[in-house]
Parts: structure tokens; C-alpha cells; sequence
């Protein structure tokens, strides 16, 4: 059973092996929140990762199952390690800080939940549907990490916030990976965009060169836009103190606009973002908020 204080650590360096973007957002944080900040988008990376480190798809499904039964197991002690034997440290982390922070479970079920869709080979059929995804997943971790920035309250209230910059959040991260899903067969971005063009779900992803491949891209790229600008707006109406307070939170919005400037000049290739250019963006978006 791991050392509380190690589980800790093992978290904060996985995250920063695996995601240092979020990671480095996270150093925002309040030294006393910061931590359990870093397990939760640590458990988050984890779950994001294992359509790849599976062979098939129900050896993922195994994978979530065995999330699902730890998130639902509330009956053991919670010392070191939570008193659970053997789940490893992320695990132990993440029931410290389900306890702690009062983090429900049926949030972090529907986060896992949703996670079906990235093992299963159909693609993204519609807007409707990526919003749902969106909010099961980018917007349920956003209104986690807020609560963990105030110390366990439930952020119910600012619900329009947590969703608009989720969508925004995670439509630029698939405009900025769809390359490489396509190459997986997998799209995430939602198919509906480019049957309006009329692109063939074979095209898309071939990543064949063409017009309607390169509109579909800029249509979505306007609506992400879109999307990013309804979050900053909500961002900026909350008081001075709540903003300030929940700000580590939403600092990914920082480097959206460096995704979409990339994605639009190149609507097919596969583009990168240097670490050192989202650091710098988020460091710029802490200081002006």
C-alpha cells in the first residue's frame, strides 16, 4: 500500500511526464489545493491513454471496469493509502482526494463512462453528441478542479462556464491531434461539420487533400472559436475573488487560440505547439485575470 505523501508525488510526476501543459497550469494552484489538482488530471490522463495502451477493445473496457469499482468502493478506511490494498498510487491518490475534497462519485463514473466512446470504433456522429462528450468529460473535470480549488464546495453555479470552456478546450485538442486520431481510425470531431461539406467519412480519414476536408476544418476552428470566446465572457463575470480563486482551473484556454492559428493555416498536416509557447500563454493569462 503506498505512502500517502508518494502516491502524491508519483501523480505530480506522471502528469509531468504525460501532460505538461497541464501540468505546469497546475502549478498555479494554491500550494494547499495543488496537489490533489495534479491527481485529478493525472486519473484524467490515464483514462485518455488507454485506447492506446490496449490491443483491444475489451481489454479497455477491463480497464475502465476496474476505475468504476474503485470510484463506487466507499466503504474502506481511508488512512494511508486510503486503507485499499494494492490499487497503486494514482488510485490511492484519487480516493484521498474523492474523500477530501467531496468529490461525487457519480462525476467521476460519468467521466469514466464516457470514455467508451474512445475504445469504440464508430466515429463522432454529430454537434449534439460532442457536447455531451465534452460535458461528461472536459466540463465534469473542470467543475472537480474548481471544487478542489475551493476546498470541496460544489460549483454548481457556474455550470454555463465549466461547459462552454470544456468545448472550447477539447474541440481545439481534437483539431489539434485529428491527424493523428485519423490515422488510428478514429474521429472525434464530430462528422456532422464535414457531411455538410460534403466529405466521406473515408476522406476524412484518408486526410485526402481537398476543399471540403479544408472548410469542414475552418468550420469547426470558428466554432471552437466561438466556444472560447462564450467561456472568457463567463470567465470574466465572475467577482474579482471567485475568478482569481478558480482561474488554475481554466488556464488551457490560454493556448487554444495558439491551436487554432496553427490548425487553420494547416488544415491537414499534423502541427505542433512548443511546450515553451503554451507555458508562455498561460503564464500571460494568469497574469492578466
Amino acid at each position: 500500500m503506498p505512502d500517502a505523501s508518494d502516491a502524491f508525488a508519483f501523480c505530480q510526476n506522471e502528469l509531468k511526464k504525460l501532460d505538461p501543459v497541464s501540468h505546469f497550469a497546475a502549478l498555479t494552484a494554491p500550494q494547499d489545493n495543488r496537489a490533489a489538482l495534479m491527481v485529478l488530471y493525472a486519473f484524467v490522463v490515464n483514462l485518455q491513454r488507454i485506447p492506446m495502451q490496449v490491443s483491444t477493445p475489451e481489454m479497455g473496457q477491463i480497464r475502465l471496469q476496474w476505475w468504476r469499482d474503485i470510484i463506487a468502493n466507499t466503504n474502506k478506511g481511508y488512512g494511508q493509502g486510503c486503507g485499499l490494498d494494492n490499487i497503486g498510487p494514482l488510485a490511492s491518490a484519487l480516493k484521498q482526494i474523492q474523500k477530501q475534497y467531496h468529490l461525487p462519485a457519480d462525476q467521476l463514473e460519468a467521466m469514466i463512462d464516457a470514455r467508451e466512446f474512445d475504445l469504440a470504433g464508430a466515429p463522432m456522429p454529430d454537434l449534439a453528441s460532442y457536447r455531451d462528450y465534452s460535458r461528461k468529460t472536459g466540463a465534469i473535470t473542470l467543475a472537480l478542479a474548481s471544487q478542489i480549488l475551493d476546498g470541496g464546495k460544489a460549483q454548481h453555479q457556474h455550470a454555463e462556464l465549466f461547459i462552454s470552456a470544456a468545448a472550447a478546450i477539447q474541440l481545439c485538442g481534437h483539431l489539434l491531434t485529428w491527424p493523428q486520431d485519423a490515422e488510428r481510425r478514429k474521429l472525434f470531431l464530430p462528422q456532422e461539420i464535414f457531411t455538410r461539406q460534403g466529405a466521406e467519412l473515408s476522406d476524412i480519414l484518408a486526410k485526402a487533400q481537398g476543399s471540403t476536408i479544408e472548410k469542414s476544418i475552418e468550420d469547426l476552428c470558428s466554432l471552437a472559436h466561438e466556444w472560447q470566446s462564450d467561456a472568457m465572457a463567463c470567465l470574466g463575470n465572475l467577482p474579482d475573488e471567485k475568478r482569481a480563486q478558480l482561474l488554475p482551473a481554466f488556464l488551457l484556454l490560454a493556448q487554444t487560440s495558439l491551436i487554432l492559428k496553427r490548425r487553420r493555416k494547416r488544415p491537414i498536416a499534423p502541427i505542433t505547439i512548443p511546450h515553451w509557447r503554451s507555458y508562455l500563454a498561460i503564464w500571460r493569462m494568469a497574469a492578466k485575470i
